[in-house]
């Protein structure tokens, strides 16, 4: 009996133990926000090989600026990113990797705030070697960062695997691992590869315009019982007649499916020839979606490389930004006026008689 109740002691002795040590961890506190703002802009600094943290996987090598532009209250906002190496400054329309950075930041979450010191940093490899995100409120084309809303990173903190040691000012902050871990990854991981992204709503309208051919099409979708849009395609040049669904839906399709084959500056890609301001575009497709976003992609002459053959292709926001050049597959061009062609000499669609039950 004795020996069981000196194991019961014993017990609650460790268990008391225990919660006494964790309480003194101050990664344990509860998660708390470092701070709520909106951010309009983020920059992204690579360590450099002078870091003691870990380099492996590889960071992402450019300096990257992305931001956010506001809209009207009931449109999506924008993203860019723009990076500049060796003199050459691109930028493209920002992926989702762009848009959760700004979630991300803006609702700062940590589990750790303290007062930072140098034996600290040392420990945590917190310098400026680490990499880096910093923050502003602005978002014009120049932009002055503050020091005091800069993100140095460190190693990971204490016995939690999902977050690191990251210094801002003179504090030492626990926040979530995946807010930088994302950056060991090129650049271009960063970059929206289809050229028409529907992430809400659908195409309301789409036009075609080059090689002799001008076609226009509108779309009167509806949601079903599903909540799922219905097309509803309609031609709008030469006879205006309702299209079969099939046809408006294979144009629709083709667009969705347009996407970059290669930036500029991606590593694997054929010496690209530069694109002339003199070169006027052989074809230009106009993009309508139902949640305000505009979109106009122009495409210029192909030219042909050991690789394949190969289109330059300008996208455009209008009245918002435009992209640097990107390069497409020709096929692809190709799908797109075969496409288009079906919907210029489609007859009309007459809907089948629906008898009542």
């Amino acid at each position: 009996m004795k020996q069981k109740l000196g194991l019961v002691f014993v017990a609650f002795l460790g268990l008391f133990l225990l919660f006494y040590f964790m309480e003194d961890h101050p990664e344990n506190i509860s998660e708390t926000n470092y701070w709520k703002e909106d951010w309009k802009s983020i920059r992204y600094n690579p360590p450099t090989s002078d870091w003691c943290g870990n380099l492996v996987p590889s960071f992402a090598e450019s300096s990257m600026v992305f931001r956010k532009l506001s809209r009207a209250w009931n449109e999506p906002a924008l993203y860019t990113v723009t990076t500049e190496k060796n003199g050459n400054v691109l930028v493209y329309e920002g992926n989702y990797n762009v848009k959760n950075s700004f979630s991300e930041l803006s609702v700062l979450k940590t589990k750790l705030i303290e007062a930072s010191t140098d034996e600290i940093k040392k420990t945590y490899c917190l310098s400026e070697f680490s990499p880096s995100l910093t923050v502003s409120q602005e978002n014009g084309k120049e932009i002055q960062f503050s020091f005091d809303k800069q993100l140095l990173f460190g190693k990971k903190i204490g016995a939690d695997d999902g977050r690191i040691a990251v210094s801002i000012g003179n504090e030492i902050i626990a926040p979530y691992q995946y807010i930088i871990e994302k950056f060991r990854t090129p650049v271009t991981n960063f970059r929206e590869k289809m050229y028409v992204a529907v992430t809400e709503g659908f195409i309301q309208e789409l036009k075609f315009s080059g090689q002799g051919i001008l076609v226009q099409v509108e779309n009167r979708a509806k949601k079903n019982q599903y909540n799922v849009y219905v097309n509803n395609w309609s031609r709008s040049t030469g006879e205006r007649i309702v299209l079969p669904p099939d046809v408006g839906n294979q144009w629709e399709s083709v667009v969705k499916g347009l996407k970059v084959e290669f930036y500029p500056d991606e590593t694997g890609a054929p010496s690209f020839p530069t694109l002339s301001d003199k070169v006027s575009p052989e074809a230009i497709l106009d993009v309508n979606i139902s949640n305000g976003t505009k979109i106009k992609l122009s495409f210029f002459p192909s030219w042909d490389s050991p690789l394949g053959k190969w289109r330059p292709v300008l996208r455009q926001f209008p009245s918002h930004f435009d992209e640097s050049i990107t390069w497409m597959k020709e096929e692809s061009f190709q799908n797109l006026v075969n496409a288009v062609m079906k919907v210029k000499s489609a007859s009309r669609y007459e809907r089948p008689n629906q008898k009542i039950q």
